[in-house]
């Protein structure tokens, strides 16, 4: 009898569904294909040209240690889409033109995927290009934030932007690849976002809820303004670009004849988000002139107050990290003046100030109602416990801010008062005002040349956010500069000797030249002495 044995059959392997394998395969694909974006000369090129101005500016010194990080996003934004989201668009056209510009499309044919999976690797490998964005534009906001004098928070919505945005200049550059065989549609196309970035920070759109409909938008204000005030609809305004992407993608995919569901899906979710995203970011807030009107009129109800010895400095919420610099411009001014004259009038104090009507849109009013706006400034600060206070601009950080409110500071000491005209100031007074601000500081001298520099007949101490600044004509300014090239400890006593008739408001600038010996251009019948701050 033969023995026989059975074997049981072994048990089947699962075989891979096709789904699963152009589901591996086309992560793969974009994994490859991700790689080859990041190292890309175009993509390397952009983000060396999008660090390397901001690290100069460190390396010179001449970066800014008093950001304002809502401004400083928005301005990130404003470069962010042409260098990386142009690089973006032009890297992901020629991935996806590839095939074609090396005649071998139909040897994709026989590939494991067909082509709307081979166009959703390429979609896919685009967010490495947004990971990149979203790196290099956190370095730049957080060593901002790190500073000691940066000012304002961190919005994330507007953080993320950046890389929204080259998301979708990516997925222009796919769709134009589908759309049109040619390489030379891409760099028309980040021309147009070029020429669509010039149209967004044009006053008369600016002042406009069109300007949300493009695909950045700049400040309604030429200056940094408190939050409460702003109006930045940054989370709607992602929604709003995501839309857009998602919009690109479906018309990329419908292009390639993929699935009906998965195109009306992404259609539908696009227009949800782009629709929704639109409408909703340009309604406007109700609250917001209220809010508005108590910012520019009644500032001292929502403002903090520090002291740092006698001097009190009060600012809007969010825009403490400026007190420093204004103290160290403050103790500079009044370490040049005489200590009877640090003492005289009432306590002093600096309290920050923003027109925010007269400045809306890039545009300034007239001088007469300006000084009408001064004097209702000068009644309230009275009122709220700092009268005669030194108004103090949005703006920090250049020595050009420096020399303005070394100007306000040292008006306030020679004239016990507030300056409140919008006139220029003459004789001594002016010359002495020039030379207090030069010599207070190397910041302020610096900030005062590069003000005389712009300036046109008369050193002007000028700041957008504070309506008007204090005028020195250029005959008055002329023996002050020379008198800064004297030995420093040559002028300070004569100062303090004669500080009672420098100030006074008769003494004509020849008694300048005469008291410290600097010649003074005489004065021609004919030219005046103009209107003066009397």
């Amino acid at each position: 009898m033969t023995a026989t044995s059975t074997l049981a059959p072994a048990p089947a392997r699962p075989t891979p569904s096709s789904t699963d394998g152009r589901r591996q395969a086309l992560l793969a694909l974009a994994r490859f294909e991700a790689f080859r974006m990041l190292r890309h000369p175009l993509t390397i090129a952009a983000a060396l040209l999008f660090l390397g101005p901001w690290l100069w500016g460190w390396l010179s010194g001449s970066a800014n240690r008093y950001p304002v990080l809502s401004d400083e996003l928005i301005v990130i934004q404003l470069l962010a889409l042409p260098i990386l989201g142009g690089s973006a668009l032009i890297v992901a056209n020629l991935v996806t033109l590839r095939a074609h510009r090396h005649k071998v499309d139909a040897s994709y044919d026989v590939l494991v995927l067909p082509p709307a999976w081979r166009l959703g690797g390429f979609l896919l490998a685009l967010l490495s290009l947004a990971g990149v964005s979203l790196l290099l534009v956190g370095v730049r906001v957080g060593v901002s934030a790190l500073l000691p004098g940066a000012v304002g928070s961190v919005d994330v919505a507007t953080l993320v932007t950046p890389a929204a945005l080259v998301l979708l200049l990516g997925a222009v550059g796919v769709f134009c690849g589908v759309l049109i065989r040619s390489v030379l549609v891409a760099p028309l196309a980040v021309l147009l976002v070029l020429v669509l970035e010039l149209v967004a920070t044009m006053p008369s759109i600016i002042g406009t809820g069109w300007r949300f409909l493009l695909p950045v938008y700049a400040s309604e204000f030429p200056v940094p303004v408190p939050a409460s005030v702003s109006d930045r609809p940054a989370a709607r305004h992602l929604a709003y670009l995501v839309g857009l992407t998602v919009l690109l993608v479906a018309a990329v995919l419908a292009r390639a004849a993929a699935r009906r569901s998965f195109v009306a899906a992404a259609l539908s979710v696009g227009l949800i988000l782009a629709v929704g995203g639109g409408l909703t970011q340009s309604w406007p807030d109700p609250g917001m002139a209220a809010a508005r009107a108590t910012v520019e009129d009644r500032p001292a109800s929502i403002q903090s107050c520090v002291t740092r010895a006698d001097v009190t400095y009060c600012f809007f919420d969010g825009f403490g990290g400026f007190v420093s610099g204004w103290d160290e411009v403050v103790t500079s001014v009044r370490a040049v003046v005489p200590d009877s004259a640090a003492s005289s009038g009432p306590p002093l104090a600096v309290r920050q100030r923003v027109p925010l009507e007269e400045i809306s849109a890039y545009q300034t009013g007239s001088i007469a109602e300006a000084v009408r706006t001064v004097a209702a400034w000068k009644t309230a600060d009275a009122a709220a416990g700092t009268p005669e206070a030194v108004r103090v601009g949005t703006e920090w950080g250049d020595a050009r801010a420096s020399a303005v409110l070394a100007a306000g500071v040292a008006y306030r000491l020679m004239a016990g008062e507030a300056f409140d005209g919008g006139f220029s100031l003459c004789g001594a007074r002016a010359a002495l005002l020039v030379w207090l601000v030069g010599q207070a500081s190397p910041t302020t001298l610096a900030g005062m040349r590069s003000l005389d520099e712009t300036s046109m007949g008369a050193l002007s101490f000028s700041d957008v956010s504070t309506l008007f600044g204090i005028s020195a004509p250029d005959r008055a300014a002329a023996p002050a500069l020379a008198l800064l090239k004297r030995p420093s400890a040559e002028v300070p006593p004569l100062v303090e000797r004669h500080w009672a008739e420098l100030t006074a408001r008769d003494t004509p600038l020849e008694r300048f030249g005469a008291i410290f010996g600097v010649p003074v251009q005489p004065l021609s019948p004919e030219e005046g002495e103009g209107l003066c701050t009397t």
